[in-house]
């Protein structure tokens, strides 16, 4: 096969391997020749040339509506799942706000009594769900 280079042989799989003689043989004795002189090549190529315009004259949507069948179910399932993942997530939905250490250094800093910050941080952290989970033993 020629590639765009005019390479012979040089394809996406390495080089051709060379042609074999006493196999080609065996299979025109076997098989016989190709019938070179029995194929229609130009009702070939028309048929090739109209299969081809006709993909290229169709609408965007007319390939979307190919894949609707398969894809509508699909994107229904990823929608319910997505739901129950969000209904059953752990993740408190208080009113309490997550404290930063800057917050509570700058409120302490403020003069804020330290058993009131500590409360603040302690609530805040206890709020977060299970404040080891993310800590390596």
């Amino acid at each position: 096969m020629m590639d765009s280079n005019g390479t012979l042989g040089e394809g996406a799989f390495g080089p051709e391997p060379e042609r074999d003689l006493t196999l080609a043989a065996l299979l025109r004795e076997h098989l016989g020749g190709a019938p070179m002189s029995e194929a229609a090549w130009s009702a070939l190529a028309a048929r090739i040339g109209d299969a081809v315009a006709t993909q290229l004259a169709a609408p965007w949507w007319a390939w979307a509506t190919r894949w609707e069948r398969r894809v509508i179910p699909l994107a229904l399932a990823a929608g319910i799942a997505a739901s129950v993942a969000l209904w059953t997530s752990a993740v408190s939905t208080s009113s309490s706000t997550q404290v930063t250490a800057s917050d509570v250094s700058t409120a302490f800093a403020g003069g804020t009594p330290a058993e009131d910050v500590a409360r603040q941080f302690a609530t805040s952290v206890a709020s977060i769900g299970d404040p080891s989970a993310g800590i390596v033993q």
